[in-house]
């Protein structure tokens, strides 16, 4: 009985699951099924041309700093979404620690975009979050880029401030979002 009214007081701890232990998932997305794995070094070219398709030839993380990100295991998760022919058509990366998993990356190529899967990462890296039992997701955004807000606005983020001078390449500024885990 007094275990049972100490219960009421002491809040249940669920158990961590850590991102650094992903190694892969199929994605199902409108009857395709697309494989999300872990980054490696070996993905690079492929996530250089992602970043040059979706940034109309620019570059703006250069491959010695993707090199550096997905050969990080602590902490860190960069993920690729790869087609059934596995040809490589997105990526997300974040970084977390025990209240916050930070987005630092996402993109698709351009003749995917508009098909969820975009949305589909996103979710996927949130659900990771919460498996972690990160309390917030944070990211930036360009002031400029409509189109993602409204994707980020969709799944819950909202707006915290606006970050001068954020983008190195063309000192555009970013908008900080966030979006409150609670259960």
């Amino acid at each position: 009985m007094l275990n049972k009214f100490k219960s009421f007081f002491q809040p249940t701890v669920k158990e961590k699951v850590s991102v650094d232990q992903f190694n892969a998932a199929d994605l199902d997305h409108q009857g395709v099924t697309y494989q999300l794995r872990r980054l490696r070094s070996a993905d690079l070219d492929q996530l250089m041309a992602i970043q040059r398709d979706v940034y109309q030839g620019q570059a703006p993380w250069n491959r010695l700093v993707f090199l550096n990100e997905v050969n990080k295991r602590d902490r860190h998760l960069y993920v690729g979404l790869f087609t059934p022919a596995d040809e490589l058509i997105g990526f997300i990366g974040a970084w977390y620690n025990d209240l916050e998993l930070h987005i630092t990356n996402v993109a698709i190529r351009q003749r995917w975009q508009k098909s969820g899967l975009g949305k589909q990462l996103m979710l996927f890296m949130i659900n990771q979050a919460r498996q972690a039992n990160c309390s917030i997701v944070t990211l930036e955004a360009k002031v400029s880029n409509a189109q993602a807000q409204h994707l980020y606005h969709q799944l819950g983020f909202v707006d915290r401030k606006i970050k001068k001078n954020y983008y190195t390449a063309d000192h555009e500024d970013a908008v900080s979002m966030a979006l409150l885990l609670v259960d």
